[in-house]
C-alpha cells in the first residue's frame, strides 16, 4: 500500500523545485524560472490552439470565380479572405491602413439633399423621366443606406471575426438544445417513474389491506371460536355439577370419574371443579343431620343417621369378631359398604 504514495511523492519531488537538498541553488532557480513561465503562457498557447482548431473546422465557402478571373486578369494575387462566408447583410470594403485614406473615409460629407421645387428656385431639377432611361440616375453618397449595425461597412478581419461569433453562437445553441431535450427526456422518465412508483404504492396498499382484512376475520372467527368453546364450557361444567347434585340427592354417592368420563373430560378437571364451586357445601344438612363428603378416591358421599346406626351395629359384630378391636380402614370399609347398600338400594 505505501508504494503508490512513494511513487507520486518522487514524481513531484523531481517537478518541483527546491525539493532535494543536493541540487544545486541555480539549478532550483532556472527550474522556477521555466514552472513559472510555462504557468504563465499555457492559457495563451492554449487559447490560440483553440482558434486555429475552430477555424480549421469552419467550412470552405465555394470560390469566388468573378474575383479570380479579375485576379488573373491583373497579374494579382487573390486575396486570402476572399473566400470567408460573410453575412449578406454586411457590407464590405477593402482594407486600407494608408493615411489618406483615413482621412478620406474622415473628412468625407454626405452632399446636402436637394430641395423641393418652388417659387424660390430659379429652375427645378431636372426629373429622372428626362434622363436617359438606360443610364437611370446616379448614384451618390446620398443614395447608399443609413449606417446601421446591421449594414455597417467591416473590413474582412472583422467579418472573419464575425464569421466566428456566428459559429460559437451556433455551437452554443445547439449544445443548448440538446441540454434542453435532455432536460425533457429526463421530465418524462421522472413523470414516468413517479406514476409507477404511486402505481407500486398503491399495489403495496391493497395488499396490506387484504392482509389486514384476512387478520381481522381471523381474530373475529377465533373470537367466535372462543365464545363458542366457552359456552360449551359453561354448559358441560353446569351438566357435570347438576349431575353430582342429582346423584347426591338421589342415591347419595356419586363417582366424580364416570362423570367426568361422561363428559369427555379427566378426573382432574371434575375434582378441580367440584373443588371451585362448592358444591359439597351447598349439599350440607346439618339441620337434618346429614353430612357430605369429598373422598380422595373421587367419590362424594352423604352421611345421614341411618347409615351410621348401621355403621355402629356392623362395627361391633365386627369388634365381637376381633375381641373388641377395629382399625380405622375396617371402619372405613364398613361406611363404605353400608354406602353402597343404600345406593343399591335406591337404583
Amino acid at each position: 500500500m505505501g508504494t503508490v504514495p512513494s511513487v507520486i511523492r518522487q514524481i513531484l519531488n523531481h517537478i518541483l523545485p527546491f525539493t532535494n537538498p543536493a541540487t544545486p541553488l541555480i539549478q532550483d532557480l532556472i527550474h522556477t524560472l521555466l514552472l513559472c513561465g510555462t504557468l504563465y503562457y499555457a492559457p495563451a498557447l492554449a487559447e490560440r490552439y483553440h482558434s486555429q482548431q475552430l477555424d480549421d473546422r469552419i467550412p470552405p465557402a465555394e470560390p469566388d470565380l468573378d474575383n479570380t478571373a479579375d485576379h488573373a486578369l491583373t497579374d494579382d494575387p487573390p486575396s486570402p479572405n476572399a473566400n470567408i462566408p460573410l453575412d449578406e447583410r454586411l457590407i464590405l470594403q477593402p482594407d486600407s491602413d494608408s493615411e489618406t485614406d483615413r482621412d478620406r473615409n474622415i473628412n468625407f460629407m454626405p452632399p446636402a439633399p436637394t430641395p423641393p421645387p418652388g417659387p424660390g428656385l430659379a429652375q427645378p431639377p431636372i426629373p429622372f423621366a428626362d434622363l436617359d432611361p438606360a443610364e437611370g440616375p446616379a448614384e451618390g453618397p446620398a443614395d447608399r443606406p443609413r449606417a446601421t449595425p446591421q449594414n455597417r461597412i467591416i473590413g474582412a478581419k472583422k467579418a472573419k471575426s464575425l464569421a466566428r461569433k456566428d459559429q460559437r453562437r451556433a455551437y452554443h445553441e445547439f449544445h443548448r438544445q440538446q441540454a434542453e431535450i435532455r432536460r425533457q427526456a429526463e421530465a418524462a422518465e421522472k413523470e414516468e417513474r413517479e406514476a409507477e412508483l404511486y402505481a407500486e404504492k398503491a399495489r403495496r396498499a391493497e395488499v396490506e389491506r387484504e392482509i389486514a382484512e384476512r387478520e381481522r376475520l381471523g381474530r373475529e372467527k377465533r373470537k367466535e371460536d372462543e365464545k363458542r368453546e366457552a359456552d360449551a364450557e359453561l354448559r358441560r361444567r353446569e351438566r357435570a355439577l347438576d349431575t353430582v347434585r342429582g346423584e347426591v340427592e338421589r342415591y347419595g354417592v356419586v363417582n366424580l370419574s364416570e362423570v367426568a368420563r361422561a363428559e369427555g373430560k379427566s378426573s382432574m378437571w371434575i375434582d378441580k371443579l367440584v373443588r371451585a364451586s362448592g358444591i359439597v357445601g351447598s349439599l350440607q344438612r346439618p339441620e337434618r343431620g346429614e353430612h357430605t363428603i369429598h373422598t380422595g378416591g373421587m367419590w362424594i358421599v352423604r352421611i345421614d343417621k341411618e347409615i351410621m346406626r348401621e355403621v355402629y351395629a356392623n362395627a361391633a359384630v365386627h369388634g365381637e369378631k376381633h375381641r373388641g378391636k377395629i382399625s380405622f380402614a375396617d371402619f372405613g370399609s364398613i361406611i363404605e359398604e353400608a354406602v353402597e347398600a343404600r345406593a343399591r338400594a335406591n337404583s
